[in-house]
């Protein structure tokens, strides 16, 4: 067993960060409001430094440390209709976890769908990865299958093209193309770089129309493919489907 002296040391709020489904700045809130303790010390300041080898528990609660290496886990399943992207509901209605695996069950979504929505969840056991993928700046596609009741022309897709604001909130440019349409409904493929909460069906109510499938099939590099709903699969970056 390597001595404290030899041991790697790493800011509380990021080894937590990485262990737990807090993020830095709750781990930071945690300090504040004396919730957390470091080998039976309560930690009583920020920017703590321990090791992966510290026993940590919040509020009393034992917490697993992940290093760096145990930290590359990443998962795709395919979101059903009809339930949430959570851990528990109040309303005990059904969530993700009840398709996945219990050995699974420590992985943390990558950005959401909501109830009605499906298809691409990206899973994982990293905390980075996870910020990696959902920081705005990085700007990775998300494309979606919507369906909707109604019709829209090529003049609103050039208009996606250009930004889009409805209820002061600002869309980036969202690309956007017809994938098949009847006189009663439209199917349509649409790209994002932001995937704010519920844009797309916000988009729409814009105009009054109603969306009646949303699927997410890309998320970065990641494809949904031929996966069944409600199935898990493990893949790596880079992978091609």
């Amino acid at each position: 067993m390597p001595t404290l002296r030899q041991q790697k040391l790493v800011r509380i709020n990021k080894l937590l960060a990485q262990s737990t489904n807090f993020s830095r700045r709750e781990i930071d809130k945690l300090i504040d409001e004396q919730r957390v303790v470091v080998d039976n010390e309560l930690v009583t300041k920020q920017g703590v430094q321990i090791s992966i080898n510290s026993i940590v528990k919040i509020d009393n609660k034992h917490i697993n440390l992940k290093s760096d290496q145990q930290l590359n886990d990443i998962y795709i399943f395919n979101k059903p209709r009809g339930c949430l992207v959570t851990k528990s509901d109040p309303k005990n209605r059904k969530t993700i976890y009840e398709y996945i695996p219990k050995k699974n069950h420590n992985l943390i979504s990558i950005g959401r769908l909501d109830y009605n929505s499906e298809g691409l969840l990206l899973l994982t056991n990293s905390g980075s990865f996870k910020r990696k993928m959902e920081l705005p700046k990085n700007n990775f596609e998300r494309v979606y299958k919507v369906k909707i009741q109604g019709f829209i022309d090529n003049k609103f897709i050039n208009t996606l093209l250009r930004g889009y604001t409805y209820k002061k909130i600002k869309y980036k440019p969202i690309k956007a193309s017809f994938i098949s349409k009847t006189n009663t409904y439209s199917w349509i493929k649409m790209t994002l770089t932001e995937g704010k909460n519920k844009e797309i069906r916000n988009i729409f109510d814009s105009l009054n129309i109603t969306v009646t499938r949303l699927i997410r099939i890309t998320y970065g590099e990641f494809k949904l493919g031929s996966l069944k709903k409600g199935e898990i699969k493990k893949v790596t970056q880079n992978e091609n489907y």
